[in-house]
């Protein structure tokens, strides 16, 4: 059922790519890479690699905005409680330590509450009110990466004399909730340049003008005034963690947080990396997308999120160790439950040659963990490059997770089948829902004809987007330093891919349980070989003597002080 991976050469305009060259005094092959960044220009190009935190737009771009720094201002001259409502994964956890740690520098009488998965599912609901928030006597809600689905709580909040203001970032299902203020770039007339922020981008936001706003009514004593760059190691984590593009403001965000992390490391964040295995320098994107994403997710997945929040607020090296190997433990449970899930899943389809012929697929399963459901999705829209969804069945309640290949919005594709859901929300590549355990059969013959609505024939074929064609001979130092300049990568930033023809292995030895280091040339190469890795090895891959062609990114290979060229194989 897996699909033959099509290999396409973009072909940017070689006009465009000799402006380039000539503004920036760069290697071909990078001009040749900033053109397929749909880059327009060479200032564009210029500003691509240079763009610093002074270049954001205004938060006051966002709707909303201007009500909800007007009634923080008046909870901290009131003395007003404060809740902070977040959500459990990593975006909403490091979304809610910014906005605390913010409001406790500006002397907020503040808390925060991060929902148990399970035990309560996602969002700002009734109970919470009633529960928690009235009985704290709380006269101010603040919901981050969540909230715009939440109009019964909000409505009950207001019963309470609670003001709420929702920052969040998901698609907004239906009506808008009538809060105090709504902050949400997916909502209607957001500026475009914010419209892809994390939840935690928009909290960084709100705290960008909350800060502007207390300095122009003499709030703050000079030393105490927050560095709003100290906060960006953790917009950088949540940013990435939830996978929305590093383009523009994203993009901006990640470097600067990537910059605080790389030069001092908050304790939590220093723990995480000790125990990630991570001793490499600098701190990469991938580093937290495959790393630390994954242990602070862990949390809030098979425990609590709580965990994760008081790792990346811990105080100092000790505390944070402890937490840290916390964190590791529940990662290493996640995995084995989402390795038990896959199988079974990939065994089912092996044994249904019939779903080989569907658009969609939508699994599910009697008690499977629901903490485990997206990262499965994940894996199998990967390997089957089509739409899925993961639905684990408790008595007359399932719940559901789902991810999309870009081609499908699976938003979309949820909303057509919204009269069989309970509840749902999400984006366009990554969703959640809830239904009835009878109609599973229905959603899974409604969904299948979302997608089949949506998607054009060829859309499933799945294809690689090759940078450039070079030859080998062409990797050099200079143009290793220009491709570092690019990054952070991510979604919507891929790491550079290159294409190499004809190439000879010199040398081959599986390092690990199944990778391969290599030493590959050109037949008949003066200069040296170049060092290559290949990772995760099945066992039937087979020993390769050449490559007729060969597809692979190029970065440095850092240790103890030295640097070697790289190359990563990524497929033949």
């Amino acid at each position: 059922m897996q699909m033959q991976m099509q290999w396409k050469i973009l072909q940017p305009n070689p006009d465009l790519v000799r402006e380039i060259q000539h503004h920036l005094q760069c290697h071909p092959v990078t001009a040749k890479v900033l053109a397929n960044r749909q880059i327009e220009s060479a200032d564009q190009a210029s500003s691509f690699i240079t763009q610093g935190l002074e270049s954001l737009p205004s938060p006051t771009l966002l709707h909303g905005m201007p009500n909800a720094v007007e009634r923080i201002i008046q909870a901290l001259h009131a003395n007003e409680r404060i809740l902070i409502f977040g959500d459990y994964d990593a975006d909403g956890v490091t979304a809610t330590a910014v906005l605390l740690n913010f409001l406790k520098a500006a002397g907020a009488d503040v808390f925060y509450h991060l929902p148990h998965r399970v035990e309560e599912g996602y969002g700002l609901l009734p109970m919470h009110i009633v529960q928690l928030a009235a009985p704290q006597r709380v006269k101010l809600i603040i919901t981050v990466d969540c909230g715009s689905s939440s109009l019964e709580a909000i409505t009950a909040a207001q019963r309470f004399g609670i003001d709420v203001i929702v920052t969040d970032h998901h698609n907004i299902d239906g009506d808008q909730p009538h809060s105090f203020a709504f902050i949400n770039p997916k909502s209607p007339k957001q500026p475009a340049e914010l419209s892809e922020l994390a939840g935690v981008g928009v909290s960084f936001y709100l705290i960008i003008a909350l800060r502007t706003a207390l300095r122009a009514i003499g709030w703050w004593h000079p030393a105490n005034e927050p560095n709003l760059k100290a906060y960006c190691d953790l917009v950088a984590i949540g940013t990435i963690a939830d996978m929305v593009p590093l383009k523009g403001v994203n993009r901006t965000l990640v470097r600067a947080g990537l910059e605080q992390i790389n030069r001092s490391p908050r304790p939590g964040i220093q723990a995480l990396l000790n125990v990630s295995g991570i001793r490499h320098t600098p701190i990469n994107s991938e580093d937290i997308a495959y790393r630390l994403g994954p242990r602070i997710n862990a949390a809030g997945r098979m425990a609590h999120a709580r965990t994760a929040f008081d790792l990346i607020n811990a105080p100092d090296l000790d505390t944070a160790f402890g937490l840290a190997e916390e964190l590791n433990t529940l990662n290493h449970r996640r995995q084995e439950a989402e390795t038990e899930i896959y199988e079974h899943i990939i065994a089912h389809i092996d044994s249904r040659p019939d779903l080989a012929k569907r658009k969609s697929l939508l699994l599910a399963g009697t008690g499977w963990h629901e903490g485990v459901l997206g990262i499965v999705a994940t894996k199998l829209t990967a390997r089957y490059h089509r739409p899925v969804a993961v639905v684990s069945i408790k008595d007359e309640l399932a719940k559901g997770s789902g991810r999309s290949v870009a081609q499908v919005d699976l938003y979309a594709a949820l909303t057509k089948c919204r009269h069989l859901l309970e509840k749902y929300g999400g984006h366009k590549l990554a969703a959640g829902f809830s239904l009835r355990t009878q109609n599973i059969g229905l959603l899974q013959k409604a969904f299948e004809e979302a997608v089949n609505e949506i998607l054009q024939p060829d859309d499933l074929c799945p294809q690689i987007d090759i940078d450039s064609e070079i030859n080998l001979s062409e990797i050099s130092p200079q143009l290793l330093d220009e491709l570092e300049k690019l990054a952070p990568f991510g979604n919507g930033n891929p790491p550079p891919l290159f294409m190499a023809r004809d190439v000879r292995v010199t040398s081959a030895f599986i390092v690990g349980r199944n990778h391969r280091r290599m030493a590959l040339c050109h037949p008949n190469q003066n200069s040296p070989p170049i060092n290559a890795i290949q990772f995760n090895l099945t066992p039937d891959s087979p020993r390769a003597t050449s490559f007729d062609r060969l597809a692979f990114r190029l970065q440095w290979n850092r240790y103890k002080g030295d640097r070697e060229i790289q190359m990563i194989v990524e497929g033949s």
